[in-house]
């Protein structure tokens, strides 16, 4: 089967596990093309192969300037109408276009086709809006689409929880986790990884507000930008610093770490249960999905802390790592 992959350009993690994706379906023998925009079409013409098409989307241009995620998407959802009528017109004659048989849309909205089979992959069935009527209004989007992958398993102690949940939903499957890397060798083993990632501004705040505390640790870190379009300048730091991280890098950095830092993102998360990683999260102010996923994940024993982006005290979080490990 043609199967078109179409993730979402908010960060990299869409990306990511469609990468994921991407290969079991190619083992079981389905052709693959692509489609996205912004920092996810970036990383995936970095990570396919040369001369691979990345067609572009149009990009939803997501940013967080708020703490309430009410706020943010009110002042944007406007634009994200617009990107959805676009979206679904781009898709329809890339169907025509390439002879696609079937759409994979890593949570964009408008990224199905009538004629062919549409499937919406997500780890959020239920977001947390903390709003009856835009909960409502997201499961109205996803009323266009065949069917519904989770990127996770379907029992009690699932990674996405609540979230996930099938209720009021169809065609539901659990397709099981999509780990983006995997255990590798090659990396002298050093302290600890710091992963950024997610939409601006809170990307570089989050920099901003670990710089210095990293200047002034005695441990050997490493840090990874997030940051894949070419060019990007480099920081003034004593931290050592890659703006990005391919599969392979990556894959070596996470193996050789004692434990990391990072947002807590749905497909990090997956990344750092499938290495069994101690982890200290930070979620992204205003997004409830990750500070609901940062929780479940320190209740469910792997991660060793939650911290507030802006009460962020990283030698306290450190010294609690060093004493569980």
């Amino acid at each position: 089967m043609h199967t078109l992959l179409a993730p979402l350009d908010w960060g990299l993690g869409h990306a990511a596990r469609s990468l994921a994706l991407a290969r079991r379906l190619e083992t079981e023998g389905h052709r693959i093309s692509w489609a996205s925009s912004g920092p996810a079409a970036e990383m995936l013409r970095r990570e396919l192969p040369a001369g691979t098409p990345v067609h572009e989307l149009p990009s939803y241009r997501v940013h967080y300037k708020s703490r309430s995620m009410v706020w943010n998407v009110a002042r944007q959802l406007w634009h994200w109408q617009g990107t959805i009528r676009a979206e679904r017109r781009a898709t329809a004659e890339l169907v025509t276009r390439l002879n696609v048989e079937r759409i994979v849309s890593d949570s964009r909205f408008g990224c199905y086709d009538p004629r062919v089979e549409s499937v919406f992959m997500t780890h959020q069935l239920h977001p947390i809006t903390g709003f009856a009527p835009a909960s409502a209004a997201y499961r109205w989007q996803l009323r266009h689409f065949d069917t519904y992958w989770v990127p996770d398993h379907g029992g009690h102690d699932r990674l996405s929880g609540k979230l996930s949940a099938t209720r009021g939903y169809e065609n539901v499957e659990y397709i099981g986790p999509l780990p983006h890397i995997h255990a590798s060798t090659g990396e002298a083993a050093y302290d600890m990884l710091v992963l950024l990632s997610g939409p601006e501004p809170m990307r570089t705040r989050l920099e901003d507000i670990l710089l210095p505390q990293l200047g002034g640790s005695p441990l050997d870190i490493r840090l990874v930008r997030g940051l894949p379009h070419p060019g990007t300048p480099a920081l003034q730091t004593s931290t050592r610093t890659l703006p990005y991280a391919d599969t392979p890098t990556l894959s070596r950095l996470l193996t050789a770490a004692r434990f990391a830092i990072a947002r807590p993102g749905y497909s990090t998360l997956m990344d750092l249960r499938a290495m069994g990683k101690p982890a200290i999260l930070i979620p992204t102010p205003g997004q409830t999905e990750q500070a609901y996923l940062a929780q479940r994940a320190q209740l469910q024993g792997w991660a060793v802390a939650v911290m507030d982006q802006e009460k962020l005290d990283l030698p306290a979080a450190v010294a609690r790592v060093q004493q569980l490990l």
